[in-house]
């Protein structure tokens, strides 16, 4: 399989839209520059502001006007970033445990990604967390918990009977023969599972 390259990026995050609900735009190793003219090309390819979610870079999402920030757990407060985010953008934590999840509920986020619950090569070497942590943390928190890390379509079931209120998903779409495809049975699953609950 071949990833998407970065400048197909733009066109493919408009061409999956209308299979998901956000898109995450990241550049962690090329900085805020970087991340800014990505974003920025996601909207010239059409990708609706409100799906698109700007990773860590609180600037860069007031900047571009997006629907959300997602912040790492050891980063900027959930409680600062929002004083400077427009009202009704959405913010999200990125957690690893219980009690950052409880962290993030009580400082006011949106949402956390928990995770990664499957083995994945972007965490080579690190043991998943695992769906019986997923359920604890869903069962024990009132925030809307979304499923992070090796997960593929046959997965969805187990995770939202987990109590997981989404997934999230990258190389399941991005480095996919056909992202759309791909992600177009993602959400097959997930309307099929939704349906059921």
């Amino acid at each position: 399989m071949e990833s998407v390259s970065c400048v197909n990026v733009p066109q493919v995050a408009a061409a999956i839209c209308p299979y998901i609900h956000y898109v995450h735009a990241r550049s962690k190793q090329k900085g805020a520059s970087a991340l800014l003219s990505l974003t920025r090309s996601m909207i010239k390819q059409e990708v609706p502001l409100r799906q698109i979610v700007v990773n860590d870079r609180v600037d860069v999402a007031l900047l571009t006007s997006a629907g959300a920030v997602q912040l790492p757990a050891n980063g900027l407060s959930v409680v600062d970033a929002k004083s400077l985010l427009s009202e009704g953008t959405r913010c999200g934590v990125s957690v690893h445990s219980l009690e950052e999840v409880q962290t993030a509920e009580q400082a006011g986020a949106d949402y956390v990604l928990f995770g990664h619950v499957y083995e994945t090569h972007c965490k080579a070497g690190l043991v998943p967390r695992g769906i019986a942590q997923l359920e604890r943390i869903c069962r024990l928190s009132d925030i809307p918990v979304i499923a992070l890390g090796g997960i593929q379509p046959h997965h969805v079931p187990e995770l939202y009977h987990a109590g997981a209120s989404g997934i999230a998903v990258m190389s399941g779409i991005w480095q996919a023969k056909s992202p759309v495809a791909a992600a177009m049975e993602y959400r097959r699953m997930v309307d099929l599972v939704v349906h059921d609950l």
